[in-house]
């Protein structure tokens, strides 16, 4: 009797860890289609990993992560451009000048403005990348003091330790 109840709630957890997985692809799918973009299964991949990240991550980190011998490095570069292009997610250079991307979930939707209001958090330690919201106030640039300059991207950076580092 003990098995069979044993059985049942193996059972009942494996199911409900299914409708879970299902819930967070459709999901998945649904953020793509309202960027606009085709839900392959490399995007719903890369996808996955970024949203379910709370750092930056680099190319080859991510290439490691997902490890699919069948994803090749000029195919995820694509995907990773096209979530930049379409404001799916972003990608901040490192100290040492190489690329990292996120997607900045609480604004994963509002892919009109894609400059997602936020700051990134450097690591002094490890150089892992965080961002983080800011206010708007921050953002803010004094027009009169530009004259005849344009301004198309701004980037807060901030330097420090984490509290596992403290």
């Amino acid at each position: 009797m003990n098995a069979t109840w044993l059985q049942i709630l193996i059972a009942t957890v494996l199911h409900f860890d299914y409708i879970r997985a299902m819930e967070k692809e459709r999901y998945h799918r649904e953020i793509l289609r309202n960027h606009k973009l085709k839900a392959t299964s490399i995007r719903l991949s890369v996808l996955e990993l970024l949203s379910g990240s709370s750092v930056a991550m680099s190319h080859a980190q991510i290439s490691d992560l997902l490890d699919d011998e069948s994803i090749d490095k000029v195919t995820l570069y694509r995907t990773l451009n096209t979530f930049v292009e379409k404001g799916l997610a972003h990608k901040v250079a490192t100290e040492d000048r190489n690329w990292l991307y996120a997607i900045f979930d609480d604004h994963v939707h509002e892919h009109e403005d894609a400059s997602h209001n936020h700051a990134h958090f450097i690591r002094d330690e490890c150089d892992k990348i965080y961002c983080f919201p800011i206010d708007e106030d921050l953002l803010s640039v004094s027009k009169r003091n530009l004259h005849g300059f344009e301004i198309k991207q701004q980037e807060i950076r901030l330097h420090g330790r984490c509290p596992v580092c403290i």
